[in-house]
Parts: structure tokens; C-alpha cells; sequence
């Protein structure tokens, strides 16, 4: 009991360490969580995305491949695409960042964490004007003056308050 206990404080202090942008010690508390629960695959898949995000926002390793690989042992947690797709944007690839999202919603329709995701990176399924093209000017114009996007994507939405 003890252990479990103090596993969850260990996983809430990496959250709180990559929520303050203190990546190397988000690192280090990922990674004894991920230790530590090596007996449950989805705990260790968790960990080990979220030990991959603190490596790419902080420089520490500009590949996704802990978070891929945590995506490969969970392959139905949204919350691991979350992180992943946050992971892409954040190297620029936006395609891939889109692809993962949508590869969520797929899994999970209904998602409301996603659907934020997707108005935060400024994604819109339909034209402001539906008879012109989406390349039009005025549907340029329209598009930006009512878009409800923030201009950077917020960590603290994608985050869990707790493992």
C-alpha cells in the first residue's frame, strides 16, 4: 500500500516538475515511477510517455521514441496520444501532431480533451463560407478573425492532475 501510495506522489511530482518547465527533474521522476512499475504495462506506458514528452520539450532528446513505444504497449490510451501529438507540435511536425489526434478520436469520439486539442492547434473541419473554396481570401479573413485558438498550445491542458 505504501508503495503505490508514494508511486502516485512520485508521478504527481513529474507532472509538477514538467508543468514548471523543470524537464531534467520531470526526467528523473518519470523514470523512478517507470521503475517501480514495471509490473503494470499500462503504469509503465504512462510513465514512459510522459518521461519522453520532458526529454523533447527540454531538449534532452528531440526524438519521440519513448512515447512511441509507450504508444505501442497502450495503444487505446488517449491520454499517451495526447502526449504524443503534443510531442509533434512541438518538433514542428504538425502533420503527424493532426494524424495522432484524429487517430484518438477514432479510438474515442467523444473525448473532450481532444476536441480541445484540435481548437487549440487552430483545426477547423468546414469553410467559414461554405460556397467558397478554402483557399478564398475572404474565407482566409473569416477564418482568422473568428478562430478560437490560443497562438501556442497550453502543456497544463493535456496534462492528468494525477496518475
Amino acid at each position: 500500500m505504501e508503495t503505490s501510495v508514494r508511486l502516485v506522489d512520485e508521478f504527481a511530482q513529474g507532472v509538477q516538475a514538467l508543468k514548471n518547465s523543470d524537464y531534467s527533474k520531470g526526467v528523473f521522476y518519470f523514470r523512478v515511477a517507470q521503475n517501480k512499475h514495471k509490473r503494470s504495462e499500462t503504469a509503465t506506458a504512462k510513465c514512459m510517455a510522459y518521461l519522453g514528452l520532458c526529454e523533447v520539450l527540454g531538449g534532452l532528446g528531440e526524438k519521440v521514441t519513448h512515447i512511441e513505444k509507450a504508444h505501442q504497449l497502450n495503444p487505446v490510451d488517449t491520454n499517451i496520444l495526447r502526449v504524443l501529438a503534443y510531442a509533434y507540435f512541438s518538433l514542428g511536425n504538425r502533420k503527424q501532431g493532426l494524424a495522432t489526434i484524429i487517430m484518438g478520436l477514432k479510438i474515442e469520439p467523444d473525448n473532450p480533451e481532444l476536441f480541445l486539442f484540435l481548437e487549440q492547434v487552430g483545426y477547423r473541419r468546414k469553410n467559414v463560407i461554405s460556397s467558397l473554396e478554402r483557399g478564398n481570401r475572404i474565407n482566409h479573413f473569416f477564418g482568422r478573425l473568428f478562430r478560437k485558438s490560443k497562438k501556442s498550445i497550453d502543456v497544463l491542458s493535456i496534462l492528468p492532475a494525477a496518475a
